[in-house]
């Protein structure tokens, strides 16, 4: 089909059937056709591409909150709720062996105070050694060097005691204060447990309900959303109808041209003019009247598929529902605050895990080198004894002098005996401060279901999906509406049988008021209608246009009117093909 330009009755050269009012109905028709489908043809394009915009959210949406990643978070959460609920077991189990471990230390001071008494105790004899070895000339200087070596011993083995003492000081403070965080720990669990793991559980039940509900919605509202992508691109397509219609009126008004140049150059009579001019215009009152009834079966056709799309968008409106019911970040948000107090229980528990090791290891630590200076202090008694006995042989060889030195080696060995009495009680607190630490390691191991990495990563997901969804979810809303408001406006727009339809019939009964009666009489005038109508039909090669005009033909025209019927019949189908 060529497309040809809009076409003007010069100025100046009026047609002769004097009906100024035709040309200018045809003009308003032909203008109106054309902004109205041009403005319909825009809207539409915009809404397609909002609808894919739409789409584009929809499906974000879906991947967002998928099936499989809700259901793993979820999992987490609630896996995070039950171990959030044994935390207050758990730290129970830690005072208790904070308070073993303390008892502990508390008997190994009482062992350290008992060897500290037993030293004062060797101290004050071999003092006495000295003293009562002053009295025997013979005994002088021999025991005097002996009760030295014995004061040097005795304050190596009280240095010992000191430094034990002050690493079980050190060691108790420790507990002490490890003991006083584990109770305000408990304190704090009595107030956010189980409050604070049972509403993480609802919640991320509900969060999980909520968001399959909203996948769901949103998947079915996206099929929607093709539906009615498919069906505006159709639409699109459908409004061919308007390009061909201005076209047709563009033809008619070339008819009128060619109507008003006959008018001037014909070598008629008056009156065989006006016969020529009422049969052209009986043709192009046909043409107009065809033009008219195809547009209105046409846009029937294209209102109808318009109006089953006006249904389909009404139902994309629903997402509303979807906004109204999640609230901030879909309930997200929520759900967040609440591992927010989830989070300072593990921060918690975590820093009281951490206490408790080092409170293990250090003790372990604290044991081994208590040990050695235990050690260090039985060999201090050794050598002790080891001089009481060698005091002993010589007061056996003094004779009666050496009786009353032989008395207080006697009491050094048996005090050396207690010391080691204590001594070896000490080192069996030791292995038992050493196996409660031992335990205690054990006891604390690290619970995943409240790792504050893995709580982080939940968290940070949640934060992540409550972002998406807040922002989709609320652009959903004020999309959805913007989108049916669109394709409501393009329908609206083409509402084309009102007054469309009515412009183009208008001017078909104008047109074929002018041309009046039917013209039968032919003489004088057939050679010059068949050049005109000839020269109309060489402007335009619409198939339906020459079915009218084989019917108007004459002289030999008529001829081809069968097969230029077949073609107009052709190129209806054609058109039928892509409406909806």
């Amino acid at each position: 089909m060529q497309t040809q330009a809009h076409l003007k009755v010069v100025a100046g050269t009026p047609v002769v059937f004097g009906s100024e009012s035709i040309i200018a109905q045809l003009e308003t028709a032909r203008a109106l056709i054309e902004s109205r489908f041009s403005d319909a043809g825009l809207r539409l394009a915009g809404s397609l591409d909002m609808v894919g915009r739409l789409i584009e959210s929809l499906d974000r949406l879906g991947v967002t909150l998928n099936a499989a990643t809700v259901s793993q978070t979820t999992e987490e959460l609630l896996s995070t709720a039950d171990g959030l609920n044994a935390l207050p077991a758990a730290q129970e189990g830690r005072v208790g062996y904070l308070t073993k471990l303390r008892s502990a230390s508390g008997t190994l001071e009482a062992h350290i105070d008992e060897m500290r008494t037993t030293l004062r105790y060797l101290r004050a004899f071999a003092l006495n050694v000295k003293i009562t070895a002053g009295g025997t000339i013979r005994a002088s200087d021999e025991f005097a060097g002996f009760a030295e070596r014995m004061c040097d011993q005795l304050d190596l083995g009280v240095s010992q005691l000191d430094d034990l003492g002050e690493e079980i000081r050190s060691l108790t403070a420790r507990l002490e204060g490890a003991k006083a965080f584990e109770l305000g720990l408990g304190g704090k669990y009595k107030t956010l447990i189980p409050s604070v793991p049972n509403r993480l559980a609802v919640d991320a039940e509900a969060i999980q309900s909520h968001h399959s509900r909203i996948v769901k919605v949103a998947g079915s509202v996206a099929a929607i959303a093709r539906d009615i992508q498919l069906k505006v691109g159709k639409a699109l397509m459908a409004l061919q109808i308007g390009d061909i219609t201005r076209q047709r009126i563009e033809h008619v008004q070339l008819g009128l041209e060619v109507t008003a140049k006959m008018q001037r150059e014909a070598d008629l009579s008056e009156e065989g003019r006006d016969r020529a001019e009422r049969r052209l215009l009986h043709l192009l009152a046909d043409q107009m009247a065809d033009i008219a009834t195809d547009f209105e079966t046409e846009a029937a056709k294209v209102m109808k598929g318009l109006a089953g799309m006006a249904q389909d968008t009404a139902q994309i409106l629903i997402v509303h529902d979807l906004v109204d019911a999640s609230g901030q970040g879909g309930g997200l948000r929520g759900l967040e605050n609440s591992l927010g107090d989830a989070g300072i229980l593990v921060e918690d528990v975590t820093a009281a895990m951490a206490n408790a090791h080092r409170i293990s290891s250090g003790t372990v630590s604290a044991v081994e080198a208590l040990t050695h200076r235990v050690d260090a202090i039985q060999r201090v008694k050794r050598d002790i004894q080891q001089m009481a006995i060698n005091s002993s042989l010589r007061c056996n060889r003094l004779g009666e002098i050496g009786k009353p030195l032989s008395v207080i080696a006697i009491e050094l060995s048996s005090h050396a005996g207690h010391l080691e009495e204590a001594a070896d009680q000490t080192l069996g607190s030791l292995k038992t401060l050493s196996d409660l630490a031992s335990d205690m390691d054990v006891s604390t191991h690290k619970d995943d279901k409240v790792d504050a990495v893995r709580l982080n990563a939940v968290r940070g997901r949640l934060r992540q999906a409550a972002d998406v969804v807040e922002h989709d979810l609320a652009g959903l809303g004020s999309h959805s509406e913007a989108t049916a408001q669109s394709l409501s406006s393009a329908i609206d727009q083409l509402s084309l049988k009102e007054d469309l339809g009515d412009a183009l019939n208008a001017v078909a009964l104008a047109l074929a008021e002018a041309a009046g009666p039917a013209v039968d009489d032919m003489t004088d005038i057939l050679d010059v209608v068949h050049e005109a109508i000839g020269e109309i039909g060489r402007c335009y090669t619409m198939a339906r246009e020459r079915t009218i005009h084989a019917a108007h033909a004459v002289a030999d025209a008529t001829e081809d009117a069968p097969k230029r019927v077949m073609a107009a019949t052709d190129a209806t189908e054609e058109f039928d093909d892509i409406l909806f």
